[in-house]
């Protein structure tokens, strides 16, 4: 009988079928082991490499950021700015102490909670400043050093950035970077030059986390200057190597030879300054413990192969075909055939499995079925409870805006009476022919939303009747734009703030007040809205009464013996227009009192 493989047990052919399998599989990678071993490490280490020196890169670009939009809002504060300005433009011994002292103490703000700044400096032509702290060089002249020579080509940028250098502004032979910004200010024809200097130390103790990982750390100016690093690599080979990369990726790599020694090579550019920044990393050491790692595998592939193949021995007999079986069934399953059942007569774990992927089923089936009856209670539930909100809004629009009118109608018939018994019957008449006008406009044929001319005629009414009770005491003025007449607004919601001004602003002053009535269109993020404003030169509000309305009127709640009227009409623009609309107060007691209401434009007939 002659031997062949499928005549073996089923056992014994996937044994030696995975030794064989097994021991080609090394041979094979004992042959190609080397190199791919090396192209996977120097790839792991490109990416790593990437990761790092982004991080580098994201850590100098951050801080320098930081410390750059420092001296630029230094320079554009309204007190520095002012403070410069006034003594470069007016001169003396009084305003040269204080410049000194405002001065110093923004330099000292400046530097202070950032270790990168080693000193700062700032020169005019009318006298150069610093903190006050560190010891000036006597020696040191602005106009003969770098800071100064490095403007004399005419298209200099108004920010340089200099290479490194011992402190030639202050004593201590710091090894510093510095950085020169030249502005202006109003009024003073020179230029003036702010100078801060970072401690090369700190930068490099700053990205000295990846020394480890990295053999060199080399930092170039855009010119290729040395600004940080320690190997002797030749600058000129480094930005060539930047140069000849491309230039779409914000970390790029490549590979430099230096005395014989082959390095890989990731470099990256700061923005802020155009610094380049190379990483180096030797190929010789990282590929040096190959041969340790060769070894290793072999002793894990030997490991595995010994406990693999007793797990294989041990379960493949009774196991495969009733699971390729159980497979199959699940793929029905995944298909979305809930109907099948796995039959598995013997009482082991596979029959366990069994009759829990027959109860899964059940219950799956079962929760469909409960899914199904939700998700339509929950349709119909949701379509009772839309009904509802809605019926709702409409009915709170009403109750709100019926509140207005006894209220107004009650303060309006006495004026009048007051006004009859006191004046005669002239003025009663001119007062009950605004009111008659006023009623009217209020209640707009049962229409809950008006043009905007309709709300202004509405106001110019009452405030015709207020006039007539103050005399020369009240006075107002309506600006409402024609084009925005036409737009469409809830009835109703002037007049209450303007009755709010007479009666907490205009009555409580003794001589004349002034009320103004203005609308603007404004621009905003959800579309373009409407700035209504009711202004009065009253006696204003006290700052904690102030905060509280506001307050009240953000939060929805009010105050129960008084302003019920403001409330009421912020409450109803909140519910028409939602939440991003309503009303607000500003005032300073004593002078005005400002109300704003905002609401969106629209032309929409409802």
């Amino acid at each position: 009988m002659r031997f062949h493989i499928q005549n073996l047990k089923f056992r014994n052919q996937i044994v030696l079928l995975f030794s064989i399998i097994f021991l080609l599989t090394c041979a094979f990678s004992g042959i190609a082991f080397y190199h791919l071993s090396a192209q996977n490490v120097t790839d792991n280490f490109s990416r790593s490499a990437k990761d790092a020196i982004g991080q580098m890169e994201n850590t100098l670009e951050t801080r320098l950021g930081i410390i750059d939009e420092k001296s630029r809002s230094m320079l554009i504060n309204q007190s520095f700015y002012n403070t410069l300005a006034q003594y470069l433009n007016h001169p003396s011994i009084s305003t040269n102490v204080r410049t000194m002292g405002v001065i110093a103490d923004y330099l000292r703000d400046f530097e202070r909670g950032e270790e990168l700044i080693s000193s700062s400096y700032l020169y005019t032509e009318a006298g150069d400043f610093d903190n006050y702290i560190s010891y000036r060089r006597q020696d040191f002249v602005f106009k003969e050093s770098p800071f100064y020579k490095v403007y004399e080509q005419e298209d200099a940028l108004s920010v340089q950035w200099l290479w490194p250098m011992e402190d030639m502004i202050f004593q201590g032979n710091t090894v510093v970077i510095p950085c020169v910004r030249r502005f202006t200010v109003q009024g003073h024809d020179g230029w003036l030059y702010f100078v801060y200097q970072l401690d090369q130390q700190r930068i490099e103790e700053l990205i000295s986390g990846q020394h480890n990982f990295f053999d060199e750390i080399i930092i170039l100016s855009p010119e290729g200057k040395r600004i940080l690093g320690h190997m002797e690599v030749p600058s000129a080979s480094l930005m060539e190597l930047w140069e000849g990369q491309d230039s779409g990726e914000s970390v790029v790599d490549g590979d430099l030879s230096v005395d014989g020694t082959s390095y890989m090579v990731e470099s990256c550019q700061i923005n802020i300054n155009g610094w380049k920044l190379f990483a180096l990393k030797s190929k010789e050491q990282l590929l040096g413990s190959l041969h340790e790692l060769a070894m290793r595998i072999f002793q894990i592939d030997a490991v595995v192969m010994i406990v693999s193949m007793c797990l294989i021995l041990l379960i493949s007999k009774r196991l495969t075909d009733d699971l390729i079986r159980l497979e199959k069934q699940m793929n029905y399953v995944e298909k979305g055939d809930l109907n099948v059942r796995f039959i598995y007569p013997y009482d082991n774990e596979i029959g366990s499995l069994s009759r829990n992927f027959n109860y899964m089923l059940d219950e799956l089936e079962d929760m469909v079925r409960k899914r199904d009856r939700a998700i339509e209670e929950l349709r119909i539930e949701r379509n009772r409870v839309e009904e509802v909100q809605k019926q709702k809004r409409k009915a709170e629009l009403k109750a709100l805006q019926a509140q207005i009118n006894p209220h107004f109608l009650y303060n309006t018939l006495n004026a009048i009476t007051w006004e009859a018994a006191e004046k005669g019957m002239t003025d009663a008449s001119i007062m009950a022919s605004s009111l008659g006008k006023f009623f009217r406009l209020s209640l707009s044929k049962g229409a809950e939303i008006i043009s905007l001319g309709e709300e202004g005629e509405h106001v110019r009414s009452y405030l015709k009747i207020q006039g007539i009770r103050y005399k020369d005491k009240l006075k107002f003025e309506i600006h409402i734009p024609e084009p925005l007449t036409k737009c469409r607004t809830l009835k109703l919601i002037l007049q209450p703030l303007v009755e709010n001004a007479i009666y907490h602003g205009i009555k409580e002053k003794k001589e004349g007040g002034l009320i103004r009535v203005s609308a603007v269109k404004q621009a905003a993020a959800d579309g373009d809205v409407i700035r209504l404003e009711v202004w009065d030169n009253g006696v204003g509000i006290p700052k904690d009464k102030l905060k509280a309305i506001n307050e009240g009127l953000k939060n929805g709640t009010k105050e129960e013996k008084e302003g019920y009227g403001i409330y009421n009409v912020n409450e109803r623009v909140m519910i028409y227009y939602g939440n991003a609309y309503g009303l607000h107060y500003d005032s300073v007691e004593g002078e005005y009192t400002r109300a704003v209401l905002i609401i969106p434009v629209s032309y929409r007939e409802e």
